[in-house]
């Protein structure tokens, strides 16, 4: 693919990337310009390592949902890692401290080998705090698939915690 014939696919499907980005973006059209170009990128970057794209507006709105979601998770400073909530939950008990780092290490552990959206619904709901209707706009699915995924994963969490 060329330089030119990338810039015209990318010039027909744009309103389409815009009106995506625009849901998500609470500062106006500019930062919607500013992630749809970020996607964009991306995509030209795969393009110049080599990649075959067979469809190129499927994964510049794949590219864009994921720049779209950094977006959100920096737009929302009030989020709690799991490493804060250890540390504001952690007493002075040196004991009940190494206790409690196990524990997180072992469900951090648990949570990466979910599957990448029961994983994304968990950080999202659980980590992060978003309501499940945010969560089902982000990854562009119904809020009863995103309860779904989280009553799933969940499951899961529990049942290798007590192994």
């Amino acid at each position: 693919m060329t330089e030119s014939q990338f810039n015209n696919d990318i010039a027909k499907i744009r309103p389409i990337l815009l009106h995506f980005a625009s849901s998500f973006s609470i500062n106006g059209a500019a930062t919607a310009e500013d992630m749809v170009q970020d996607a964009t990128l991306k995509v030209w970057r795969s393009v110049i390592d080599g990649g075959v794209v067979r469809n190129l507006e499927a994964l510049t709105i794949y590219a864009l949902k994921n720049v779209c979601i950094d977006y959100l998770r920096l737009r929302k400073n009030n989020c709690n890692s799991l490493e804060s909530v250890r540390e504001q939950s952690a007493e002075s008990n040196p004991h009940r401290q190494l206790e409690l780092k196990g524990e997180f290490a072992v469900l951090k552990e648990i949570i990466s080998t979910l599957p990448l959206d029961q994983q994304m619904c968990i950080r999202l709901k659980d980590i992060m705090g978003y309501q499940t209707d945010e969560i089902a706009e982000i990854l562009g699915t119904t809020e009863v698939n995103v309860r779904t995924m989280l009553s799933r994963g969940r499951k899961t969490l529990r049942e290798r915690m007590i192994k």
